[in-house]
């Protein structure tokens, strides 16, 4: 099958979920025998992307968003009469808006990845409530809007974002299908050395180590994970924090962890390199996700879990839906910093006795692969191609 999808940016060059699963995806349904052709926009420089990824842009440049949609069109347009698709599968909906479905064959299907409500994540990490703040909201909601009314169907990766889709966009429940995220087994994998690899880092054999690997944004909530840290030190003095991850509030942050007086205890590491991401991982005692709101799946649950490790996480969202089915003692009873602390400190102290890294690494085979993934998505893919193909006869 000719799958041809547009995507955001690619992974080396902008880190985030998106960006991770898109290049993952495409991966994946390459491996599984589709012919895949990914468009992508890194603003024009040089990538580690495969052959089967395209860059949009022809040169070098900072372009605005209108710049980099026409991009995409264009790019779209050029791929369209070069080979035809069975496929259109766009992953995120500003770069798809001027794809009209007259541009696209009547007979190709068009099936979105929905990744969030683009509009309402800005919302919440502005927390702005100004006119011209709404004004912005909304016309992001609109573009959203217009690119979803042409899809056939939708793939989400949980049902906390199928019901936002249905709510929020009034998509139709029998158009949305789950299909939950994965991760490449392969890499993120239990550590043959483990001691060693903590070694490396510096950590000490019997140091209690958390992790959290989240971008720096208000909806993370990592402010909260800091502020539970002395709540954890009072149980478990010699505990050590390490944060992976860049975004506008490094600064915020990194004066509350001397506001609070952590310097020895809570380090910021911002970016890393995805070979020390899986060490990070591999090395840490617990993984911590304190996302406070709009968790579509939480790729970095199943990324710390196929370590290995470990995941204690708020009870909402992707994050509520893995950890649920797995073991609900692995869930904070909610975002607040006492509850952050009271779960971390219940495990760290023995009281509260979680699942085994072995059973982490079992609980991803069983549910998280791209086999299971890719698999799901092509069953979809024909389904959609066989109702436009009756479209047609009628």
């Amino acid at each position: 099958m000719n799958i041809l999808a547009s995507g955001m940016g690619w992974i080396d060059h902008t880190h985030g979920g998106l960006n991770r699963y898109f290049a993952d995806y495409t991966a994946a349904m390459q491996a599984k025998g589709h012919a895949v052709k990914g468009l992508i926009t890194a603003h024009g420089e040089r990538t580690t992307a495969p052959a089967y990824i395209q860059e949009v842009l022809s040169r070098e440049a900072k372009v605005n968003p209108i710049v980099r949609s026409r991009a995409f069109a264009n790019k779209f347009r050029y791929e369209l009469k070069a080979s035809p698709p069975d496929v259109f599968n766009p992953h995120f909906a500003l770069y798809a808006s001027l794809i009209t479905r007259q541009q696209v064959p009547l007979e190709v299907p068009i099936v979105t990845h929905f990744h969030g409500p683009w509009a309402q994540e800005s919302q919440v990490e502005d927390r702005g409530a100004s006119m011209g703040q709404k004004l912005r909201y909304q016309l992001k909601k609109n573009v959203e809007q217009l690119s979803y009314r042409r899809s056939d169907y939708f793939i989400v990766l949980s049902q906390y974002f199928r019901d936002i889709l249905a709510n929020e966009y009034g998509v139709p429940t029998n158009r949305i299908h789950i299909v939950p995220g994965a991760v490449d087994v392969d890499r993120f994998r239990p550590a043959v050395d483990r001691e060693e690899v903590r070694r490396s880092l510096g950590l000490r054999p019997d140091q209690p180590v958390l992790f959290c690997a989240r971008r720096l944004v208000n909806r993370m909530g990592i402010d909260r994970l800091i502020a539970a840290m002395p709540q954890v030190l009072k149980e478990a003095a010699d505990t050590v924090l390490y944060i992976v991850g860049d975004g506008p509030l490094r600064g915020r942050l990194g004066e509350q962890i001397e506001q609070l007086g952590l310097q020895q205890s809570v380090t910021l590491l911002g970016k890393v390199s995805n070979e020390d991401l899986v060490r990070w991982y591999q090395a840490a005692d617990l993984s911590i996700v304190p996302t406070v709101t709009l968790e579509g799946f939480g790729l970095v649950t199943v990324e710390a879990l196929a370590c290995g490790t470990p995941v204690l996480g708020t009870p909402y969202g992707g994050t509520l839906e893995i950890l649920d089915q797995f073991d609900r003692k692995l869930l904070f009873r909610d975002h607040s910093p006492e509850a952050i602390g009271d779960k971390i400190t219940a495990v760290l102290t023995g009281q509260c006795t979680i699942p085994s890294r072995d059973a982490c690494r079992a609980h991803v085979m069983q549910r998280y692969t791209w086999d299971i993934v890719s698999e799901s998505v092509t069953q979809i893919f024909e389904m959609a191609v066989s109702d436009r193909r009756r479209l047609m006869v009628r």
